[in-house]
């Protein structure tokens, strides 16, 4: 009577666990589909962003490109040539 008792047991726990996994598939089948969607949109906005940086960025250096060059158009080429300084005395 043991052995099948103990068989019962085994079979029923086995059932059971088996029954909640399946539950709780279902339950978190939809949650688990959502969040999957906002991960996807949210590299996507991620990918949007960094190409407008990107951009950005490049516009930022070619104006810097251009206020370099005006600069040594409006000082000439005594601006790149370094002024000797004065040693104080000790």
């Amino acid at each position: 009577m043991s052995i099948t008792e103990t068989l019962f047991d085994i079979f029923s726990a086995s059932v059971g666990a088996t029954f909640g996994v399946l539950v709780g598939f279902i339950l978190n089948h939809n949650r688990t589909k959502k969040m999957a969607n906002q991960l996807v949109v949210s590299k996507t906005t991620l990918e949007k962003i960094k190409i407008e940086n990107q951009e950005l960025l490049k516009r930022i250096q070619d104006k810097e490109n251009i206020i370099l060059q005006m600069q040594m158009q409006i000082l000439g080429d005594d601006a790149t040539k370094k002024k000797p300084t004065r040693k104080r005395k000790k």
